[in-house]
């Protein structure tokens, strides 16, 4: 019997399309969706690029600092003193974020948390963009003493925030999220923000001129005051994303944070042992007590549950009241790993495609070998 013969393409003619497919899957980079963090727990300031008055002298007015940790060992610190001099007779003291999502017509998400232990008493610059090179400010947070006592946290665009278009309560004592989403251009109706409060909505796609030029844009976060002040004032900040999508921001309020339960009491003593001490928390709350120890050398008590972030330090989370979400203030331009390291994404979304060339290429061999043969 003779066989028939069979052409080559009828065999390999699949698997040979498959395979380009494969390739282009293995090779194609990932973007990257988050594209920084800063949590402090590397005890420092590496996360950040130096500022302003960062230091004075041998004294050091921005750190990690374990005082008041939003989650986590540290935050930062920023100390504002009357020394603490600037350009046109200001006081200022920030350190810099070199964003990279910045571009003509890229779209960014920063979110952040900060704590004033205390209501301010002039107004203070706490985060804002300015361009390289040409130094233009293009958009500004800040704080400022409230009519009748307390404190508001405004937010506007041009220089130095001059069209407000949000202005809210911020409670002193407590940790706030500060987030904004920017569509980044030089055309006034291109450009846009929105702006969250605690995981709340408060501005939502204003129309701005959001690049003052070509040049991409850096993020500066501290106290900056317009007028040298005799007195000193501190901020605390914590736990930054940037990223390209709004998921990867989490941008939430700060009592919707995962908890962090607190430290096992300590071991019950000897026969018959007391209960174990009660645990320690994380940063917002301690651990509930230990459980007793056992009758003959004393078991070592249960770990104690902390509670969420969000109250003061060493309060239970939720106990104090966050700020009120705040109103729209109208204007022209208002159209409408605790690992401590910076953490990219490319590299997962790299083995998501190389896994996806693993799939295709099972594909031709699996078409390969069920073909059935023809003589």
């Amino acid at each position: 019997m003779r066989r028939a013969f069979r052409p080559l393409r009828s065999r390999f003619a699949l698997p040979a399309l498959l395979l380009p497919l494969a390739v282009l899957a293995a090779s194609a980079p990932g973007s990257a969706a988050v594209v920084w963090t800063a949590n402090f727990e590397n005890g420092d300031l590496s996360e950040w690029k130096p500022g302003v008055n960062e230091k004075k002298g041998d004294r050091v007015n921005a750190e990690a600092s374990s005082e008041k940790p939003y989650r986590g060992m540290y935050s930062g610190k920023i100390t504002v003193h009357p020394d603490d001099t600037f350009t046109f007779d200001q006081n200022r003291v920030d350190i810099q974020h070199p964003s990279t999502l910045t571009d003509e017509g890229k779209d960014m998400w920063l979110s952040g948390h900060y704590m004033m232990p205390d209501d301010a008493k002039v107004r203070n610059e706490i985060g804002f963009f300015e361009s390289n090179v040409s130094y233009q400010n293009v958009m500004d947070f800040w704080v400022e003493p409230k009519a009748g006592g307390g404190t508001t946290i405004n937010f506007g665009v041009g220089f130095l925030g001059e069209n407000k278009l949000w202005t809210a309560e911020f409670t002193k004592g407590v940790w706030h999220q500060l987030a904004i989403h920017v569509h980044w251009s030089t055309n006034a109706q291109q450009g846009s923000v929105d702006i969250w409060l605690d995981g709340v909505q408060t501005v939502t796609a204003a129309k701005a001129k959001t690049k003052a030029d070509g040049n991409t844009l850096f993020f500066q976060t501290g106290l900056h005051r317009k007028d040298v002040g005799q007195f000193t004032e501190t901020l605390y900040f914590d736990d930054f994303i940037e990223a390209d999508s709004f998921a990867d921001a989490k941008i939430m309020s700060p009592s919707s944070a995962p908890s962090m339960g607190g430290a096992g009491g300590a071991a019950g003593a000897g026969p018959g042992g007391a209960a174990g001490a009660a645990g320690t928390g994380s940063s917002s709350s301690s651990g509930g007590g230990g459980a007793s120890g056992s009758s003959s050398a004393g078991m070592g008590g249960a770990a104690g549950s902390g509670s969420t972030m969000g109250g003061t330090p060493s309060s239970v989370a939720g106990a104090s009241s966050a700020g009120t979400a705040g109103t729209a203030v109208p204007s022209a331009s208002n159209a409408d790993d605790s690992s401590g390291c910076s953490i990219r994404a490319s590299d997962a979304r790299q083995g998501e495609g190389n896994s996806l060339a693993v799939l295709i290429a099972l594909l031709g061999v699996t078409v390969l070998r069920r073909r059935p043969r023809t003589e």
